[in-house]
């Protein structure tokens, strides 16, 4: 009898990310997990790139937000160590703020942009109030050590901590013309149209503030267009407070003027997002958000949104209260500390990965993003075009600026690592239908690449879909010429210049079964007593260093006959000190200490490369050194390590040697 060839296909996956399930359950659709990709238009790419803006000072850093001046550019405000720093477009040049200091080791800043146009013509409650001509305010608060400071764009300071002017505190919201700033479990307002202002202290039932149960851990507006409310979170519930209604006379006898709407929380005021008319946050338990515009009535219960990315979000940190979150056109960003104390991971919700003229495939978790760590996104219309920066505290220690959502798909000109794990092939949601125990042989797997515009070192893995270590079935490097310059290029008036179109490859691994299998390199005789290649179900892991997407992937089994016999050793107990590690290798004997000895010294598959590049123009010569690692091949960390070493060189350069400038004169 003949055993029968089995082909599992992916073609698209518009339903993103799904590692809350068995790979083998996954429906088709999702993968199971994507690191540094993006899935658009049911394709997976690699993602836009980040672009290093500049360097900042040492120190803790505590958050950055955007100053829109009713005239002028945009200016950019960074906290560090308490120290505020200011540049306006693009973003290079900062200066630190005079007689502003906050405290150094305060865990986070927190700012609002508020619009003054009254003030009292003396410090009591009696005097005039005078109209002027509205101006924008920056109101930067450090969680109430210190008196709040301002900024309106060319004079700062603090402000005195008294009854009569804004008082310290944290989170602060600007709605209804007022300003409102959390303290404890306090919510205070300002007089209207002035946040300097909080004379008017008496609020309900003779109290000073609006009270809430617990300490207040963000403030939000609501996305309504014509009556937006102020949303108080504390990390248990969440209250709306009726900001809207301005005549503060009216405010004790307004029926549901501060009410509890669902017993969710928010653990972090910087993950506050106001996106496609939903408010998204990170709540104790994840990411939840609210809809107000589809919400027949408030519910006691909003369920958490992101369990699909249960593979980051079962390594989070305790501590929450620096969750970030942002928005750039479809997709919502929110970075997580996973695997890290600070926000290591990025985990993006594509809300339209297939679109069409009236539908769409709804919203989607791409996966996680990876290379820096945001302590704080500032995102929205900036210089008359949408843009996203964030400032981040990387892994070598040093403070930066980043822009995200770069086209090239390259992190500073260099290659981005990308990977994707598939969902179980061959497994209970594939054409086979193979149910639970049902085994076949794995052979090979087919892959369609598009959009690579440069060399692109790729490799691929297999393993089983519950079990073992990921086994290499296909390591290259692929060479696309990225453009028609090249540095030792004579260019002369007759030099044709033109576009390199990216290339496209269909690529087929090797043969799993004519592949030698270490014995004692896996899960076999640990978690089965068969081999790798043969199990339930199968996943597939993509890793590649360089732009490109897949189309589709093609998986290729034999069918194995199964046995109906009944197991001889159901009755005798297995031999104690079996051990999995992290990876997928396993180990086992009698003696606990030898088989834990041999698991430390079995080999973690993956390649590291450091790099020196010596790049010398116009009699200016650096020296840059790049680091890199990958699971691909010892070369292809190597490409990666020079690749970066030299952008390094190439940056320093740029330090010394004068600008190119355009004399704006045309060719005569």
């Amino acid at each position: 009898m003949a055993t029968e060839r089995l082909i599992d296909y992916d073609g698209t996956w518009f339903r993103g990310c799904k590692s809350d399930a068995d790979p083998g359950q996954v429906p088709q659709g999702y993968c199971w997990n994507a690191i540094n990709m993006l899935n658009i238009g049911g394709m997976l790419s690699c993602r836009p790139g980040y672009r290093c803006i500049t360097d900042f000072p040492t120190g803790k850093l505590q958050g950055a937000t955007i100053f829109r001046p009713k005239q002028g550019l945009e200016q950019l405000v960074v906290a560090i160590a308490g120290v505020i720093y200011v540049a306006e477009w693009p973003f290079k040049v900062f200066r630190f703020l005079p007689n502003v200091q906050m405290l150094p080791f305060a865990k986070q800043i927190y700012w609002q942009l508020a619009t003054q146009s009254a003030r009292r013509l003396a410090n009591d409650f009696v005097s005039a109030i005078e109209v002027i001509e509205p101006r924008e305010v920056l109101f930067i608060q450090d969680g109430g050590h210190t008196a709040p400071a301002w900024y309106d764009g060319s004079q700062s300071g603090h402000l005195r901590d008294t009854p009569f002017q804004t008082p310290s505190g944290g989170p602060m919201s600007w709605i209804g013309d007022r300003l409102w700033v959390a303290r404890d479990n306090l919510v205070f307002a300002s007089d209207i149209a002035d946040p300097f202002s909080f004379r008017e202290q008496i609020y309900l039932g003779g109290t000073s503030g609006f009270i809430f149960e617990r300490e207040v851990t963000a403030l939000a507006k609501s996305p309504s267009l014509e009556f937006p409310q102020l949303i108080v979170f504390t990390s248990e519930a969440t209250s709306i407070v009726q900001a809207s209604l301005r005549d503060r006379s009216k405010w004790p006898e307004t029926d549901g003027m501060q009410k509890e709407v669902f017993q969710v929380g928010c653990v972090s005021q910087k993950s506050v997002v106001n996106h496609y008319g939903r408010v998204t946050w990170f709540s104790s338990s994840g990411v939840v958000w609210f809809d107000a515009a589809s919400a027949a009535n408030l519910t006691a219960r909003i369920p958490v949104r992101d369990n699909e990315m249960m593979l980051s979000k079962a390594r989070l940190f305790e501590d929450l209260g620096r969750v970030a979150g942002a928005a750039f056109g479809q997709y919502l960003l929110m970075s997580v500390p996973s695997d890290d104390l600070f926000n290591k991971h990025t985990w993006v919700l594509n809300n339209a990965s297939l679109e069409t003229l009236n539908d769409d495939s709804g919203p989607s978790w791409a996966g996680f993003w990876l290379g820096t760590r945001p302590v704080e996104w500032v995102y929205g219309e900036i210089v008359g075009r949408e843009r996203i920066f964030h400032v981040s505290t990387d892994e070598d220690g040093i403070n930066r600026l980043w822009e995200a959502f770069i086209p090239d798909r390259l992190d500073n000109g260099c290659p981005i690592m990308w990977a994707i794990e598939t969902r179980g092939h061959f497994g209970q949601t594939s054409q086979a239908k193979k149910l639970p125990g049902q085994f076949c042989r794995f052979t090979f797997a087919d892959l369609g690449l598009v959009g690579i515009e440069e060399e692109l070192d790729i490799g691929v893995f297999y393993s089983g879909g519950v079990r073992g270590t990921y086994k290499q079935i296909m390591g290259k490097k692929i060479t696309v010429s990225k453009g028609s310059l090249a540095p030792d290029q004579l260019i002369t008036a007759s030099t044709s210049i033109f576009q390199i179109k990216p290339q496209s490859r269909i690529v087929r691994t090797q043969d799993a079964n004519q592949m030698s299998i270490e014995v004692d390199g896996g899960s076999c005789p640990v978690e089965s007593i068969h081999n790798e290649n043969l199990d339930e179900s199968f996943q597939i892991l993509v890793v590649g260093h360089g732009p490109a997407a897949i189309r589709w992937i093609r998986t290729f089994a034999l069918d194995s006959p199964e046995d109906f016999n009944g197991e001889p050793l159901a009755c005798v107990d297995e031999i104690p000190f079996k051990a999995i590690r992290f990876d997928g290798v396993g180990v086992y004997g009698p003696d606990r200490d030898q088989a834990f000895d041999d698991l430390a010294n079995k080999t973690i598959a993956y390649f590291t490369a450091n790099a020196t590049q010596v790049v010398t123009q116009d009699n200016v010569s650096a020296t840059g050194i790049g680091f890199s690692e990958s699971i691909v091949s010892q070369e292809a960390a190597t490409r990666v390590a020079e690749i970066i070493a030299r952008k390094m060189a190439q940056a320093e350069i740029l330090r010394f040697l004068p600008p190119i400038l355009s004399s704006g004169k045309g060719f005569e």
